[in-house]
């Protein structure tokens, strides 16, 4: 037998190599037919008497056997997930033939999408867990061996694609005033599967009623001027190589090759079980939020002591589409795994992020076969609504980097998540940005020494933090809503004034406090005694993080309405 896996290379930038949303959505489309669909029909084409179902009880091999059962079927697919597409065929030449078919799919019909694939020899009396293993190697060495070609970028005669800068081949189908532009066959076949993708996402995580999926990025529900911003969510579990790699160690024996393909397929599906269920449950809070204020808008209000409204903090408006429904204010773009995208208003990416996580780690936790739950790293990049997309994305893969940096290197094992205003653009790594926006040093009074202090807390736990409990999201939670009260709102060089003296370190926090006549700063962390008087505690700044959200942060529960 011949053991094949399959996996599309360099996805995200493929996915998301242009600002324009209908070329993102029909690029992870075709990522996902390349992993998938396309995967399963080639091998149903090419060995006819096959398995591609993981739960019609068909195999390679009887159960109790540990014979090569070549004669009962040509193919079973092993599982698909994670962008591999893992498969056993009787014979050599089927599994060429496989290769052969699907590279030349994804060169006709998905042009620029890269296709990494290898193969190894197996026999049933082999653990197949540890062959699968063995493959997966050999194929990360091929990924890192790979070689990219220099296309040929045009002659003096040729347009040249607005989206990737190749030779353009054709004009795009007009959409509303937009009267076309040219494009390369790789932004052809993007848009050419726009409306597929848009089914699909409807059939994966069909929208509330009376409302649609947005179409382009004005229609995110964004407040033009003040408020035209959007949030690049990027979420990715935790530990999932770790988990499958313990999968494989529980069936490494021969024997349970049949038991190792049951827990994989299980765990695959049980995975995208959950992703799908996060999603309905992202949409239903969202839908339940805007129903408080009539159905087509989300309005946060301060308020006082007595439940009365003070003020008006920021409203969503919602933009009406043509078929008298209302475009919600979030797009997912990849989902259907451990990590998803989506894009929405800036103003509910930290709150629809936090959502998604918490549900999708209930959903695994209650799922035996995602076999315990899966915590998430998540990151959220702000940015202006038509600022490079491709950048925006990079930006929230970072920070979704950063905070699984902090997670691990302080072994924690909760969630975690990372986020980034780039109001006016950025440059350089988040590191450097927060080295220069975030870092304050100072000459210590010992020898010179280079004190250094942090305003911002992020990365920060999703829950209570063990190892640095003023780094955790409730302390930043509980900031917003402090200085959203009557106390503080509205008073904007108030607020300002204290972001300023944050910025020169607790001597000049108190000078601020005598000035405004203020006991104390609001009690964010009942443990952090030296944050009322100083707004440090040790090395962070409890209230910056807090300072900056408070016009941006939309929360989706009702007792914050």
């Amino acid at each position: 037998m011949q053991l094949v896996i399959t996996e599309v290379s360099q996805i995200q930038p493929y996915i998301f190599a242009s600002n324009r949303m209908r070329e993102n959505v029909g690029a992870s489309y075709l990522v996902v037919q390349a992993t998938e669909d396309w995967a399963l029909s080639i091998v149903n084409e090419v060995a006819p008497r096959n398995n591609i179902s993981s739960k019609d009880g068909k195999s390679l091999e009887d159960n109790n056997r540990i014979e090569d059962p070549a004669a009962q079927l040509d193919a079973e697919v092993l599982y698909a997930g994670g962008g591999n597409f893992v498969v056993l065929f009787r014979s050599e030449d089927f599994a060429l033939d496989f290769v052969r078919k699907l590279s030349r799919k994804i060169l006709t019909d998905a042009p620029g999408l890269q296709l990494v694939a290898t193969q190894e020899l197996f026999e049933w009396t082999e653990s197949l867990s540890q062959k699968v293993k063995a493959t997966l190697e050999k194929l990360e060495e091929k990924k890192r061996a790979w070689v990219p070609s220099a296309p040929l970028l045009g002659l003096g005669v040729t347009v040249v694609c607005r989206s990737t800068g190749l030779p353009a081949v054709g004009v795009t189908p007009p959409i509303g005033v937009d009267p076309g532009y040219p494009a390369s066959p790789e932004v052809l076949a993007k848009i050419e599967n726009v409306e597929r993708a848009r089914k699909r996402l409807k059939k994966f995580n069909p929208p509330p009623e009376g409302y649609e999926y947005p179409e382009d990025l004005d229609h995110l529900g964004r407040s033009p001027g003040e408020y035209s911003h959007i949030a690049v969510v990027h979420i990715d579990g935790n530990d999932m190589g770790q988990r499958k790699k313990k999968i494989g160690e529980e069936y490494k024996d021969p024997r349970q090759n049949r038991e190792y393909i049951k827990a994989m397929r299980a765990f695959s599906d049980g995975i995208k079980e959950a992703a799908q269920q996060a999603l309905k449950n992202v949409n239903d809070k969202l839908v339940k939020r805007l129903k408080q204020n009539g159905g087509n808008r989300i309005v946060l209000y301060s308020k006082d002591n007595e439940g009365r409204i003070v003020k008006e903090i920021t409203k969503i408006e919602l933009k009406p589409a043509e078929n008298g429904k209302w475009y919600l204010p979030i797009l997912p773009i990849v989902y259907g795994g451990d990590d998803v995208t989506f894009i929405c208003d800036g103003r509910l990416g930290l709150s629809l992020a936090i959502e998604y996580i918490r549900v999708f780690e209930k959903e695994t936790a209650k799922r035996p076969d995602c076999r315990g739950k899966v915590t998430s790293c998540a990151g959220i990049a702000i940015v202006k609504s038509h600022y490079p997309f491709v950048q925006a994305y990079k930006l929230a893969e970072e920070l979704c980097k950063s905070a699984k940096n902090y997670r691990r290197k302080n072994g924690i094992e909760g969630s975690c998540l990372d986020w980034h205003f780039a109001l006016s653009g950025f440059a350089g790594s988040i590191e450097e940005i927060r080295d220069r926006e975030y870092k304050i040093e100072k000459i210590g009074e010992r020898k010179g020494k280079v004190k250094t202090r942090w305003l911002t807390l992020r990365p920060v736990t999703l829950d209570e933090n063990p190892k640095e409990p003023l780094r955790a999201w409730p302390v930043v939670r509980k900031g917003i809503e402090e200085f959203r009260g009557p106390n503080w709102v509205g008073r904007r060089n108030k607020l300002k004034a204290l972001r300023e003296a944050l910025r020169f370190g607790p001597d000049s926090v108190k000078q601020f406090m005598l000035r405004y006549e203020i006991e104390r700063l609001p009690v964010v962390a009942p443990s952090m005694t030296d944050l009322p008087e100083k707004g440090w505690q040790g090395d962070y700044c409890g209230y910056f993080d807090a300072l900056e959200l408070c016009d941006w942060f939309i929360p989706l529960e009702e007792d914050d309405q």
